[in-house]
């Protein structure tokens, strides 16, 4: 035995079954996609902010790596700059210093020689005393110079 169907009814099932698909299409299938879609787009929103910000991390730190490079580079600029600096005020050092002590040395060697010069005067006038100090002995007899 086959039931019958009863048309009436299911017109009536149908319409019911419409209207609680319209329902929940309203109240809950439409809010929970509006939800989930507006989720998967801050969520990709997130990831290409992140991706974002992982490109200015790499930019920020290639140009922090290209300043370092150029701080050494004008450091090591520096660096020979006042190494050779250094090096022509040592020189200058030495030469004046080499000239002082050649003027030094050359006033010695003057004061040396006047000294000596004077010594010799005197010397000459104790030897020519002396030598006619002996020969009026030898001789005995007063020799005038």
């Amino acid at each position: 035995m086959i039931p019958e169907i009863n048309f009436s009814l299911l017109i009536i099932q149908g319409v019911i079954f419409l209207l609680v698909l319209f329902l929940l299409n309203k109240t809950l299938f439409k809010p929970i996609l509006r939800i989930l879609h507006e989720r998967e787009e801050r969520t990709e929103g997130f990831f290409r902010k992140s991706e974002e910000i992982g490109k200015r991390a790499k930019e920020t730190l290639e140009k922090y790596k290209e300043r370092i490079q150029l701080a050494k580079k004008e450091s090591l600029e520096l660096k020979r700059k006042y190494v050779s600096e250094g090096n022509e005020e040592k020189e200058n050092i030495l030469n004046k210093a080499r000239e002082e002590t050649n003027k030094y040395l050359e006033s010695i060697r003057d004061k040396i020689k006047s000294e000596s010069d004077a010594t010799r005067k005197v010397l000459i006038k104790q030897v020519e005393n002396l030598s006619r100090g002996i020969a009026e002995k030898v001789l005995g007899k007063s020799l005038k110079g």
